[in-house]
């Protein structure tokens, strides 16, 4: 967390004075995806190029509870992204239109553990680490009105990332089945983004 957390300083710094030299808008604003939601902002490098990046958190914590046992999961989703977009504005119909290219670093983590009611004692657990780094590309649509506001949707695919789900079974063990389904629901392949900002 403290390396994101530098990266992310340096990157908001350096970001102003590489280019404030060049002509163009700036915008910020708030977002909501999959991966959570957050701030984001950036530069028109050219009327084609736009330079940006994103912070994004979530987390949730969850308990249940039957037959003698209780469920406890508890999730933290913190990401950092550094993209650049390419608006395709040669064709009237396309304009709005980009392709987008970034890296995600990430600082994502999970834990899940099936504790006895009676004895407190555990009976099995789970815990979910994520890679630090992940290419991100995707395809999206951004419009912006001549009062300034600003509104993109766009949709994301994670390339080169990994996962490692360690089971510890102790008085229980987990279904094939089980196993199968947290690896699906715990995937987040794709993300999607929808923006709402201002420009200026």
């Amino acid at each position: 967390m403290i390396k994101i957390t530098i990266l992310t300083v340096l990157i908001l710094i350096s970001f102003p004075v590489l280019l404030l030299a060049q002509s163009g808008n700036s915008e910020a604003g708030l977002f909501y995806s999959t991966w959570g939601s957050g701030v984001m902002g950036g530069y028109n490098y050219t009327d084609d190029i736009f330079l940006g990046g994103d912070i994004a958190s979530t987390d949730s914590t969850t308990t249940s509870s039957g037959s003698g046992a209780s469920i406890k999961s508890e999730s933290v989703i913190q990401t950092f992204n550094a993209f650049g977009r390419y608006y395709l504005r040669d064709l009237e119909f396309t304009d709005g239109l980009f392709g987008q290219a970034g890296l995600a670093f990430r600082n994502w983590s999970g834990k899940g553990s099936i504790t006895e009611d009676s004895t407190k004692a555990k009976i099995a657990s789970v815990k979910i680490n994520w890679s630090p780094v992940l290419l991100v590309t995707g395809v999206g649509w951004h419009k912006v009105w001549g009062f300034g506001l600003s509104l993109s949707v766009a949709i994301n695919a994670g390339f080169g990332g990994t996962r490692t789900i360690e089971y510890t079974e102790n008085m229980s063990r987990f279904s094939e089945s089980l196993k199968n389904d947290l690896e699906k629901k715990t995937d987040f392949p794709t993300n999607l983004v929808v923006y709402v900002g201002y420009s200026f």
